[in-house]
């Protein structure tokens, strides 16, 4: 897979290429990484349903950033699209040429129904944003069913913040 040339539904932005959420299964399927730029918080009750992914929440970014790999094909996403967006212009701007970043994020892969695991009991829920917490705990959605990630130097610590 290689998005230095790639031509797809949606225009290039900044030269990086942006995909729609059935393009990027695609490109998952055929060999890039998914890069979940998301939160703890906002992967505890939905998470991408898809082998070659690591977990490197955006508030990590500046500091793990290093840690991706440069010779494989990365699909940066997050909840809506705006950080994956960021954080493929910071690799760019570091050498990275191999990239593109998901247009809509989680919430349109969700929606053009994409596959996604689901944990109804860590759902978030409160009165307001500053008391939203889950039902039970811990996220039981990363971690204990997700192949380890082939990215040099993430670990479960990476997976699990």
């Amino acid at each position: 897979m290689d998005f230095r040339d790639y031509v797809g539904e949606l225009p290039r932005v900044d030269g990086i290429a942006v995909l729609g959420s059935s393009e990027a299964r695609a490109c998952l399927a055929r060999g890039a990484l998914l890069v979940d730029l998301r939160e703890a918080y906002e992967t505890n009750f939905r998470v991408f349903d898809e082998e070659n992914i690591v977990y490197l929440p955006w508030t990590r970014f500046a500091w793990s950033r290093a840690t991706l790999p440069r010779n494989q094909a990365l699909i940066l996403a997050d909840a809506a699209g705006i950080y994956g967006r960021k954080a493929a212009r910071m690799l760019r701007d570091e050498g990275y040429e191999n990239l593109s970043y998901l247009a809509g994020g989680m919430l349109d892969w969700d929606r053009n129904g994409m596959p996604v695991r689901r944990d109804g009991a860590y759902e978030l829920g409160g009165q307001c944003a500053c008391k939203l917490k889950t039902r039970t705990g811990a996220n039981p959605l990363i971690g204990k069913s997700m192949a380890p990630s082939s990215v040099p130097g993430t670990d479960a610590e990476l997976k699990q913040d």
